[in-house]
């Protein structure tokens, strides 16, 4: 439940860090204009805030009736400014284009961010935000509506349906995709270890694991899409093992099995350097 034309003369002014030199954690994370650091929640809220202000469905997904999750990235950098912005799991439809415009405007109208600090000194920070599209169910017939109008196929596995999964504990309405995007990450970041292998052979990237949320929640089928091998794959898939029993995704208040995406980054600690 995310055009670098600045008006200075300094060309250093305007570089990008590019996104694999970013950091993804630092003592202070960056914040949003007039947000409290020591109040996170802020710049969650004011972002969400912006996105749902800005986005819009694409036609080719309305047309598909099909809406997804978008997983982006983007560089805050040393100046507070946004720098690369890069979708990192995209379902396709235009769904990762609109994502990218969104998150594109906070350059245009130049909003800055407080940057993100370590050991005092600023840094350029990778920050990741899930942007949800959430078609409304088309409107139902008086045929629909009866009570023998629609059953689900129990057997048949759904891409998108009208209540979609929720990671256990998400049930408030309006919050489901933050919710279990947040829990989700939390799980991950808790239970993922680098592989010993990866780590020996400096392996790091995006793996994209796909599983399917059974009728009663149970967390099945898992397989790796899009791998990074060394030992990678075969981890991220013992931490879905883990995973506790979803709410299962429904249609018309019918439990139905969904399939699932999720990517899992795996990144290298960075070493500290004299200028950081």
């Amino acid at each position: 439940m995310l055009v670098l034309v600045f008006g200075f003369s300094n060309a250093s002014v305007n570089a990008q860090t590019p996104i694999e030199e970013a950091v993804r954690r630092a003592d202070t994370a960056p914040v949003w204009p007039d947000c409290d650091p020591i109040v996170p929640e802020c710049t969650k809220s004011r972002l969400a805030d912006f996105i749902a202000a800005n986005l819009q469905i694409p036609l080719e997904a309305k047309n598909e009736n099909a809406g997804g999750l978008v997983m982006m990235e983007f560089v805050v950098e040393k100046n507070g400014m946004i720098g690369v912005i890069k979708p990192v799991h995209d379902p396709g439809l235009g769904l990762g284009a609109e994502a990218t415009r969104v998150i594109e405007l906070m350059k245009t109208r130049k909003i800055k961010w407080e940057p993100a600090k370590i050991d005092g000194k600023k840094v350029a920070y990778r920050y990741t935000v899930p942007i949800s599209f959430n078609l409304a169910a088309p409107p139902k017939s008086a045929d629909d509506q009866s009570t023998n109008s629609f059953k689900p196929d129990p057997n048949k596995i759904y891409d998108t349906v009208d209540d979609m999964p929720k990671y256990a504990g998400c049930t408030e309405a309006g919050q489901n995709a933050d919710c279990t995007f947040n829990r989700v990450v939390a799980f991950i970041n808790t239970n993922l270890k680098y592989p010993q292998e990866a780590i020996d052979n400096k392996v790091e990237g995006q793996a994209v694991v796909e599983f399917v949320v059974a009728n009663d929640g149970a967390v099945t089928h898992p397989k790796i899409v899009k791998g990074l091998g060394s030992g990678c794959d075969e981890e991220v898939l013992r931490v879905i093992a883990l995973m506790p029993a979803w709410i299962p995704g429904q249609i018309a208040g019918v439990p139905v099995k969904v399939k699932m995406n999720l990517p899992v980054m795996f990144q290298l600690p960075k070493e500290k350097t004299s200028d950081q």
